[in-house]
């Protein structure tokens, strides 16, 4: 069956000047909703508090090691090493190279570089996975600002004004799987999702997965293009694989060793033993199967109104996305789409590996951070599906405004 979505099929063109007027409306109400908690003014990376700018500074004294230890870092024979994954330490290194030949000081990350490299790529890359997918600006700006507004993607926007690097990484995650997302089910592309495969490996390396659709969509081409497009897909999982692994080769001497283990090297807290036992085990599932499904935030009365009381360890993306449900009321119309039905599944496998993990994704108060590594995924597929449906815009805009309000009110919290 076609990529090409049957609201795609059935929608007028849209003009250029609707297309252009949307995502201009679009960014004014991101603006106005978003911008007094995320205050991209604001934002900085300070290499005593960053993993990835540190590591990049390092980089450029020739060196692996982190100067000290720091929160998350690990601790292997003697030296301390950055294991997150290597797209930020690797944008840090280009900006404190190229930014003293631009006036900028030595070892600094240039603030709106830092905000142009994470930040400003979202609505771009939203917008335009969205208008594929729907074929419809209107509908395109309303779910780009649903998935920016109504999700963990608004604190993460939050915390990244201090570079809080797990933060960071999601949101860098998000560019590719949008770009990954667009290019399987909108018109057929594969440039986009394999550029988007490495950035968003780089990122969060469950990503990788996402390679699976990606494969399959080539090998399944009757097309003179097929031997191409598998070596194309190839070389992109090549890339994605190669880098992160060659780093871990360097420093703790095997290209199968993440290092995350090491994080916890002189911890005696239960994430630490967890963590030193297996990072990932069957015996999480259940501790995180209910972080994920089911666990719902307490309410708590004072002098300063009502709000919620909230669980670090997460909360129910059923409670805070409601959206996420048509997923589920849907699942025999996307399952009779190959191109949607290979997604899906993949993000299913995704969430395998979340489950198993030893970490919840803690610190996340009020929400689940780890759907970040499936939410684009299943965005898309509500979307598409839900202009087909007229009566459901109403059920959109309800549950998208809860949605909002609470992400808003967690966010002014702990943001």
């Amino acid at each position: 069956m076609t990529s090409i979505s049957d609201s795609q099929a059935t929608a007028a063109p849209a003009s250029r000047s609707q297309t252009i007027g949307c995502f201009l409306l679009l960014l004014v109400g991101l603006h106005l909703a978003a911008g007094p908690v995320v205050q991209l003014s604001s934002w900085r990376v300070d290499p005593a508090t960053n993993h990835a700018l540190a590591e990049a500074l390092a980089w450029r004294d020739g060196r692996l090691t982190l100067p000290g230890r720091m929160h998350d870092s690990a601790l292997f024979e003697g030296r301390v090493y950055n294991v997150f994954p290597p797209l930020l330490t690797l944008l840090a290194y280009a900006a404190v190279t190229v930014g003293p030949l631009l006036g900028v000081a030595e070892g600094q990350f240039y603030a709106p570089w830092y905000v142009a490299m994470v930040a400003l790529p979202l609505p771009l890359v939203g917008y335009w996975m969205f208008l594929r997918v729907v074929g419809r600006p209107a509908w395109a700006a309303l779910f780009t600002a649903i998935w920016i507004l109504a999700t963990p993607v608004l604190p993460c926007l939050s915390i990244a004004r201090e570079a809080g690097i797990n933060q960071v990484n999601h949101l860098l995650s998000q560019t590719g799987l949008m770009l990954i997302v667009g290019s399987l089910l909108g018109r057929r592309s594969d440039a986009p999702g394999l550029v988007g495969l490495v950035i968003a490996t780089w990122s969060r390396p469950t990503c990788i997965l996402y390679a699976i659709p990606l494969f399959v969509a080539a090998w399944r081409d009757p097309s003179p293009r097929r031997t191409k497009r598998i070596t194309a897909v190839c070389t992109s999982v090549a890339v994605s694989l190669s880098f992160p692994m060659a780093l871990s080769w360097a420093k703790f001497g095997s290209p199968f060793e993440s290092g995350y283990r090491y994080i916890y090297e002189g911890r005696k807290d239960e994430l630490a033993r967890r963590g030193r036992e297996a990072l990932f085990s069957t015996a999480n599932i259940p501790r995180n199967a209910w972080h994920m499904n089911f666990e719902l935030p307490g309410w708590e009365l004072g002098s300063y109104g009502i709000r919620p009381t909230l669980n670090a360890q997460g909360a129910s993306i059923w409670f805070t996305m409601p959206l996420l449900a048509f997923c589920l009321i849907d699942v025999r119309r996307w399952w009779r789409v190959c191109e949607e039905r290979r997604l899906m599944l993949t993000t299913l496998a995704v969430i395998v590996g979340l489950l198993l993990y030893h970490n919840t994704g803690y610190i996340q108060p009020g929400y689940y951070r780890f759907s970040l590594d499936f939410l684009p995924a299943w965005l898309a597929i509500v979307a598409s599906r839900s202009v087909l449906v007229p009566d459901r815009l109403r059920w959109i805009l309800a549950a998208s405004a809860w949605s909002m309000v609470y992400f808003r009110l967690v966010t002014e919290m702990y943001g």
